[in-house]
């Protein structure tokens, strides 16, 4: 890149711009996939053009040159197509969508020298492009940099004069109606000639659409730096903290004090819902971003996929949706390459020769669940199967269900793949998959037909900040198991617990042998029960098992502010935090699939 900008005195300015351009690009992918479709819709050019030649204006501004010179040149091709002087055909598509590539590495470079101080980028070619431009145009490149200039906005044409240049008025016309419009009550030139028979009101609207240029309607909104929520957030939970606190420690009081303390209960759980709903961002850009991937990939393939996107509005914490798209990227790849059939295995079996993906996010108790299926050929058991006795991930006499079967697919370098293509293939998608969900405390789930197709549920929580945990006793101690992973409770009969050579305690669930998990030897604690009949056993699921926890006794669910162990204890096996709990004392807050892998490995 040749732009020379002094990042260290514009700094916040171009944040400022990275952040607008991001969002002004996402919202032109979207629209190019909506304008391949319907290619005559001058709305559609229009919702294009404005935020490229916003982007242009401010790149100008900040003598970003690469930038400027990319959008300008976009620009131009969209203003002939809004005025019809050219079409829009399969290969203005391309250079559209080649062009919106080009214009996130440039802001991706830019992006790395704010982050760098002013470290320089990669050289990001883009000349091409702009020939590419210039012959569609019939123009070369010398003359369109001469007749226009990055960064001079054109000016904004008045009505009157559009109708003159389309032969839809004369010029005497226009200044007949200019003239009553002068002498009259204000009323609109428009309005005034359509009054008059001159012309009529669809002549209007066509050149008041050629009219609208540059920018979007302000939006009632501030733009918050996320560092600042963060430390609201923060506070909101010592809030919570100091007011269970409170709670705890005064214990009975009078009648007043009670309805006191019942108002300051309310008053700060609103204000915790509200400031968790300020990072609260909907899933729309990320479903739209997969519209583009699908097209892409499905064209890389040599497929025909439509994609059906459902539950875009559904809101979710901002850092979740950060992470989420790469998950999303590998599942639609795998569901366009390995599940949905070729064109002409679908039509010998009867599917229709285009394949579908849905995409689908919703509420579900108090998570949110994005379902990607497919109506694809599904999972073979017996394939599966063969191929991890192959890769050692299992033994030949092993007994499994089809649903450990199915999970299969989530292991490191487990691919169902025939060959390795620059798809997909080499099994290091889906593993990423479940580790990256995991990480943000959600779940996988996968279900199939074979030959009809295959449906992934991502579980997810809708705040990393905060979640429902069941508090338990173990002796003296307290923890925390997150209400995710919970199935039941039981208090197990003494014939349903067993002892197994080398394995260690069993437990009969309805006929199911579980393996169970004593808290108090893996943390070295005096328990008040060590009988499991006496006692309670939590059953839990994580990462694809399931056991039973042994604990002395539930003391009730709870909302918790998750707080971080530091560096020091980042990596504990079995701990996924701590909390500060109603009477002051702090909590730990147990992984369950890491205490799995302790106990039972």
């Amino acid at each position: 890149m040749d732009d020379n900008l002094n990042f260290m005195d514009d700094v916040e300015i171009v944040k400022e711009f990275l952040v607008e351009s991001n969002d002004h690009l996402d919202d032109v992918e979207s629209k190019i996939l909506e304008l391949e479709k319907n290619p005559e819709d001058v709305d559609l050019i229009n919702s294009i053009f404005r935020p490229i030649h916003s982007m242009k204006g401010s790149a100008g501004f900040l003598g970003l040159q690469d930038i400027g010179k990319v959008s300008h040149e976009l620009e131009t091709l969209l203003d002939e197509a809004r005025k019809a002087k050219i079409i829009i055909t399969s290969e203005i598509i391309e250079i559209l969508y080649e062009g919106v590539d080009i214009l996130k590495k440039l802001r991706e470079a830019v992006a790395k020298k704010v982050d760098n101080k002013g470290a320089s980028g990669d050289v990001i070619e883009y000349h091409p492009l702009l020939s590419k431009i210039s012959i569609i145009l019939g123009l070369n490149q010398d003359t369109v940099q001469k007749e226009k200039a990055p960064g001079n906005p054109p000016r904004e044409k008045y009505i009157g004069e559009i109708l003159v240049e389309s032969g839809d008025i004369s010029k005497e016309q226009l200044e007949i109606a200019l003239q009553e419009q002068g002498q009259g009550q204000g009323q609109r030139l428009g309005e005034i000639l359509v009054e008059k028979v001159i012309i009529t009101p669809e002549k209007i609207n066509s050149a008041l659409k050629v009219q609208s240029v540059v920018g979007k309607p302000s939006s009632e909104t501030v733009k918050v730096d996320t560092q600042k929520l963060d430390n609201l957030i923060n506070l909101v939970g010592e809030l919570v903290i100091a007011n269970a606190l409170i709670n705890d420690g005064l214990g009975n009081t009078t009648n007043g004090s009670n309805k006191n303390l019942s108002h300051l209960n309310k008053i700060v759980k609103d204000i915790q819902d509200q400031v968790m709903c300020m990072r609260m961002v909907p899933l729309k850009s990320t479903f739209q971003k997969m519209a583009r991937l699908v097209r892409d990939v499905s064209a890389k393939v040599g497929k025909k996929v439509q994609l059906e996107i459902s539950g875009e509005d559904t809101e979710l914490d901002k850092t979740v949706i950060d992470e989420i798209g790469d998950p999303l990227v590998h599942i639609i790849r795998n569901s366009i390459d390995h599940g949905i059939e070729a064109q002409n295995e679908r039509i010998s079996t009867g599917k229709p020769a285009e394949g579908l993906v849905r995409l689908n996010a919703f509420h579900r108790g108090g998570n949110i669940v994005i379902e990607i299926e497919d109506d694809g050929k599904g999972l073979c058991k017996e394939k599966l199967l063969k191929k991890a006795i192959e890769k050692g991930l299992i033994e030949e006499d092993a007994s499994l269900s089809d649903q450990q079967i199915y999970n299969l697919i989530f292991a490191a370098g487990f691919s169902t793949a025939e060959k390795v293509t620059d798809v997909s293939g080499r099994g290091v998608g889906m593993d990423v998959v479940k580790k990256n969900v995991e990480r943000l405390r959600g779940k996988v789930e996968i279900s199939t037909v074979e030959g009809k197709g295959t449906k992934i549920s991502i579980k997810l929580p809708l705040t990393l900040a905060i979640i429902d945990g069941m508090i338990v006793q173990v002796g003296t101690e307290k923890y925390i198991v997150p209400m995710l992973s919970i199935e039941k409770s039981i208090r197990p009969k003494k014939e349903d617990v067993s002892t197994v050579q080398q394995r260690g305690e069993l437990i009969n669930v309805r006929g199911s042998l579980l393996p169970m998990v004593r808290l108090h030897n893996l943390y070295n604690v005096q328990p008040k029960k060590t009988n499991p009949w006496e006692a309670l056993v939590l059953i839990v699921e994580g990462e694809g098992q399931r056991c039973g926890i042994l604990v002395d006794d539930l003391l009730g669910q709870q909302q918790i502010v998750i707080k971080s162990l530091g560096e020091q204890f980042h990596n504990i096996r079995g701990i996924a935090g701590s909390a500060i709990l109603g009477d002051g004392r702090i909590g730990l807050i147990l992984d369950v699939g890491g205490i799995m892998s302790m106990a039972l490995n």
